[in-house]
């Protein structure tokens, strides 16, 4: 089977998609004679696909906070019944803790500029001074992709292996 990597830009940054010719009829094949096999492989390209940015995520997180918080809140969601997956985080700030620049602020005008001179001693965003933007998520996915496809490859051919064994 061929996989290939599809990298979209999206301003700054860009979305990673591997892209599997003939997956699709494999599994509908796979559906209708062996469901364990189907049952397998579907776990099996969730582990390869997952497994390696969510650990990468969650180190680069436990640095960002020291709470642990952040990367505690870490988790993949499937989509489109699993043919996609998403990193995604509970923790309510998130967004800051993975994208905001040093020194963001959250209000930025009251009116005056004495008041705005007093709003900005107590307005700053916890941001982490650690690193730049983007900080976890962003760059685990980025640095593992070719881990990913490698892993990926191994278990299509681990599958169709058993299934020609």
């Amino acid at each position: 089977m061929d996989t290939s990597v599809i990298y979209r830009q999206s301003g700054n940054f860009g979305n990673f998609s591997i892209r599997i010719k003939g997956l699709d009829y494999l599994l509908r094949y796979l559906k209708e004679t062996d469901p364990k096999l189907n049952k397998a492989l579907r776990k099996g390209l969730k582990a390869a696909s997952t497994n390696p940015v969510l650990s990468d995520a969650k180190r680069r997180a436990s640095s960002i906070a020291d709470d642990g918080t952040f990367a505690g809140s870490l988790s993949v969601a499937s989509r489109r019944a699993g043919a996609s997956y998403v990193l995604k985080s509970t923790d309510p700030a998130a967004g800051v803790k993975e994208f905001a620049h040093i020194g963001a602020v959250t209000i930025s005008s009251k009116g005056t500029p004495r008041a705005n001179a007093r709003l900005a001693k107590h307005s700053r965003v916890g941001v982490p001074r650690r690193a730049y933007a983007p900080r976890a998520m962003v760059p685990a996915v980025n640095e593992n992709i070719n881990q990913i496809k490698a892993q990926i490859d191994q278990t299509l051919a681990q599958v169709l292996d058993s299934y020609h064994g």
